[in-house]
């Protein structure tokens, strides 16, 4: 999928919470497998394929596991995944990440994130 562009050197990471690669199908704190994709000029790229220890057991969470799996993802500026709780959402933003829920196909997230990122960046 390309696009043309308002900004000629736009490029932004997005890592996608997904038990297949085609579907944003898993709550952030349950995700294994992230898969990292980079919007470079004017397409999205795959990068790679990153696996977490999950944080969410039975509905708790480590706060200090929380933070980590973040950590794993400050290169992106953006993450996605089916569900995103209060406390994950807050971790995230504190990371200067954008956190959405997008339970869909990978590559129908991927244009919302481009959308959303456009209208973001539209007077810079």
């Amino acid at each position: 999928m390309t696009h043309s562009p308002t900004h000629n050197k736009t490029i932004f990471r997005v890592a996608v919470a997904s038990t297949d690669g085609y579907t944003v199908d898993t709550h952030f704190g349950r995700a294994c497998d992230f898969y990292i994709y980079q919007y470079l000029v004017d397409e999205w790229i795959f990068v790679e394929k990153r696996t977490v220890n999950p944080v969410c057991q039975d509905g708790q969470h480590s706060v200090a596991a929380m933070q980590k799996n973040v950590t794993q993802f400050k290169d992106c500026q953006y993450i996605v995944a089916s569900k995103i709780g209060t406390g994950a959402m807050s971790t995230i933003q504190s990371q200067g990440i954008v956190a959405m829920a997008l339970p869909m196909d990978i590559n129908d997230a991927l244009e919302k994130v481009f959308t959303y990122h456009e209208i973001q960046n539209l007077f810079e």
